[in-house]
């Protein structure tokens, strides 16, 4: 997918909102961008988005956002599998624009959704999956503070392109690495 350059991210032109069915046309192009699906599988193959849309919105266990630059979207978060009663969730994340990738747009929007699970959503640990081929996300959740925890061999009913990596990140050492940090 193309894009028109934009200005280098920063913060203050990255940031969340809440998904609108006016984005559900650009959520379903990058769900089925063949290089997407290839490092993320697929989210609307068994569920059209409207139902998803639907689903999010009453759910109690999962909250998405826009990641938008410059007032553009780019991208989407989503936690998902909240468990209020063990303070945990799945994340997920997209940068949908292929020719944004590598600008630190995923390490804001990241940051920006952890401190969100951390803080308000009051979380003690995040987890994610990511096929082992997706070198990039994984040295991005890294640098999070993500550790592996495990390796799942490859679905084949899900025809899984590799095998999935899972990682986890406490508030704790989230806490610990932002207060390194700054």
């Amino acid at each position: 997918m193309e894009t028109t350059e934009l200005a280098v991210p920063d913060a203050s032109t990255v940031r969340l909102r809440s998904i609108e069915r006016a984005d559900l046309p650009l959520l379903e192009l990058w769900d089925s961008d063949p290089v997407i699906i290839a490092l993320m599988g697929r989210r609307f193959e068994a569920q059209r988005p409207e139902e998803w849309l639907r689903q999010v919105r009453r759910s109690r266990s999962s909250r998405a956002w826009i990641i938008e630059l410059g007032g553009r979207p780019v991208g989407e978060v989503e936690l998902a599998q909240i468990n209020n009663r063990n303070h945990t969730a799945e994340i997920r994340i997209c940068v949908g624009e292929s020719g944004l990738w590598g600008r630190g747009i995923g390490t804001i929007a990241m940051t920006e959704s952890l401190r969100l699970a951390f803080g308000e959503t009051g979380l003690e640990t995040v987890y994610l999956r990511v096929f082992a081929n997706n070198l990039r996300a994984i040295a991005l959740y890294q640098r999070m503070g993500f550790r592996k925890e495990g390796i799942l061999q490859p679905s084949e009913r899900r025809n899984d392109p590799a095998p999935v990596v899972l990682m986890n990140l406490s508030r704790a050492r989230w806490q610990m690495r932002r207060s390194k940090a700054g």
